[in-house]
């Protein structure tokens, strides 16, 4: 099937865009209601800025447009920013993101020469005014972000568009093929495209993204992980308050989804025997279910502490300690002797396993790790992860690790290893992009 003439093709998404907003404009109204963050920057979604940031846009020097939609890209983009300052310290950038927990996130990046605003809505009139404004040197897009007004707009005006870190889901590559007539012509826009991996590379080139513009650059998520922790040592005295340093191993859970606790739960219930050393630390994915997740396990028999109450109970020596705080889990991977990735043995994609193998520890895992299979497959060539089957197998796995130290000492020394092999991507893109932004200085000043 042929490609859409671009004409026809414009003409059609802004009407059906334009259709879709005024259909769901009760619910975008209810979000104005409901979050003043995004009622007071309103403007900053049609592409009207305010004072100081007009003022900071008039400098002759064109920023680099870097968009990262929400927490996830916003901490891609953190290393990304980090790697271009290296590069080129001078550098002035431009961020936008689409969320205000995406907005808080960026925060930390702001400097004389770093600028934070909301995306401009994809409608047409907002695309032309947030680029007449912003004038970018070049557009960065991190991971999918697929807008065809701005790539159009980034067209017209001669803005080269790198697309960073970026992977392609089963799914969304067959949502790319059933409309390939609809999506080939603006999938070409792209001048640069860094994918993760050698079959996100197969993906996009099937989906129709040009060939010519595909590189294999590897994850940026190893760089995000290797980012500093938020409170150095902070895990281990919380372990020290649980009463944990007589020599008892920590099973860690991580990120865990319903059913998840109460299998681990089970798992330590069924090894304490064996293994009285054995301890659980929970680390919920959504810290809302803890009320519900401490009455199941109430019902184990077991002795169960809450993060919250450690100072009334300080060393007090817990079989579990449900962690019903945020913000934690990254501080606490250290003190682990073993990590369980959760949403991996009744959820569906997994939970991202990086910074556990960034300390080197022993990871386990069940299944269901869809989301991140490109990084399975990088750890299993290695032997740095050890992934189950079913919920037996889970146990047949961590006994074996409790038996033998030795084997569980390799096992995260593998992990470590793979995760420093793969770490770079960052580095690795923006030294193209700054190569990129000299081509497009000397040309300009050679006309």
């Amino acid at each position: 099937m042929s490609s859409i003439p671009q004409p026809l093709l414009k003409i059609g998404y802004n009407v059906l865009f334009t259709i879709g907003f005024a259909l769901t404009w009760p619910y975008l109204t209810y979000l104005i209601w409901r979050r003043q963050p995004f009622w007071e920057r309103l403007g900053e979604r049609l592409g009207h800025y305010p004072p100081d940031l007009k003022e900071w846009l008039k400098d002759p020097r064109r920023p680099i447009w870097i968009h990262a939609v929400s927490v996830g890209e916003m901490l891609l983009a953190r290393v990304f920013v980090r790697e271009l300052r290296a590069l080129r310290p001078n550098l002035r950038i431009l961020l936008t993101t689409g969320t205000p927990t995406g907005r808080r996130m960026g925060e930390p990046l702001l400097d004389p020469q770093t600028r934070m605003v909301y995306a401009p809505t994809d409608f047409y009139y907002s695309m032309l005014r947030a680029f007449r404004r912003i004038r970018p040197a070049a557009l960065i897009l991190v991971e999918n972000e697929i807008w065809p007004n701005m790539l159009w707009r980034a067209r017209k005006m001669g803005v080269k568009v790198f697309l960073v870190n970026s992977r392609l889901s089963r799914r969304n590559r067959r949502l790319f093929r059933i409309a390939r007539s609809f999506v080939r012509p603006v999938l070409q826009l792209f001048d640069w495209i860094g994918v993760q991996s050698p079959e996100d590379m197969r993906r996009f080139a099937i989906a129709g993204f040009p060939e010519e513009h595909l590189h294999l650059m590897g994850s940026m998520k190893y760089d995000v992980a290797a980012l500093a922790a938020d409170h150095p040592g902070k895990g281990l005295e919380i372990r020290r308050a649980a009463g944990w340093d007589q020599g008892q191993v920590l099973l860690l859970g991580g990120s865990t989804h319903p059913g998840e606790e109460m299998i681990l739960a089970e798992l330590i219930r069924a090894l304490r025997a064996k293994h009285p050393e054995l301890r659980l630390m929970l680390v919920p994915r959504h810290v809302e279910r803890a009320g519900s997740i401490l009455a199941e396990l109430r019902g184990t028999g077991l002795r169960v502490m809450k993060r919250s109450d450690f100072k009334n109970q300080v060393g007090s020596d817990p079989e579990i300690v449900l962690v019903d705080t945020t913000g934690e889990l990254r501080d606490l991977y250290p003190t682990a002797d073993l990590v369980f990735i959760g949403k991996t043995m009744t959820g569906t994609g997994g939970q991202n396993f990086l910074e556990a193998a960034r300390y080197g520890r022993a990871i386990v895992a069940g299944p269901h790790m869809e989301n991140f299979m490109s990084l399975r497959k990088e750890f299993e060539e290695t032997k740095g992860i050890r992934v189950t089957g079913s919920v037996e197998d889970l146990e047949r796995v961590v006994s074996e690790l409790l038996t033998n130290r030795g084997e569980r000492e390799e096992l995260g020394r593998r992990a470590k290893a793979c995760f420093q092999e793969h770490l770079g991507a960052g580095r690795r893109c923006a030294e193209i992009l700054i190569g990129e932004i000299a081509k497009s200085e000397r040309s300009s000043a050679s006309s």
